[in-house]
């Protein structure tokens, strides 16, 4: 298999978060992964954004959901969490740690839009040992607000707006 076929079937979930209601810095971030995972040759499945104080914890409702999400889609296909820069998922190493245990355990892998990996190959953060976070009550509370507003969000689902 040529290496070109291989990263073809590379599944990309993109991940950010911002915690102000500015979007220019945001929509960069999502760019500048999206042209990465274009350089790569990857699928783009999605990209998730958790907004405001659920940005600053562990327990992200859209993390979560780009998860199940992988789960879901990334069946026979190498997954990956593409982030602009490890501070997108988290500038505490321990929480930070827990989140992309959530990644690994559903077979995939979060690398930089830099090339960084924790996959223990290459530009690595090794692998991880730390727990995945608690479950909790933010993603059923999360998706009860979504239903009362009528809004469906299934996997996959782009939830800031891009350019394509």
């Amino acid at each position: 298999m040529t290496e070109d076929a291989a990263d073809s079937t590379t599944l990309a979930f993109i991940y950010d978060r911002e915690a102000t209601a500015q979007t220019d810095s945001l929509n960069r971030r999502i760019a500048t992964c999206r042209a990465y995972a274009a350089k790569m040759k990857w699928e783009v499945a999605g990209q998730w954004v958790d907004r405001g104080d659920v940005a600053l914890t562990d327990r992200r409702p859209h993390w979560r959901g780009m998860v199940a999400a992988m789960e879901a889609q990334g069946q026979g296909r190498k997954i990956v969490c593409l982030v602009a820069d490890w501070g997108r998922i988290s500038h505490n190493h321990e929480e930070s740690a827990r989140l992309r245990r959530l990644v690994s355990l559903a077979d995939g892998v979060c690398i930089t839009a830099r090339g960084e990996d924790d996959s223990g190959e290459g530009a690595s953060r090794g692998r991880l040992t730390s727990p995945p976070p608690p479950p909790g009550r933010v993603f059923d509370d999360a998706s009860k607000l979504l239903r009362r507003r009528g809004q469906v969000v299934a996997p996959g689902t782009t939830l800031v707006p891009h350019e394509s």
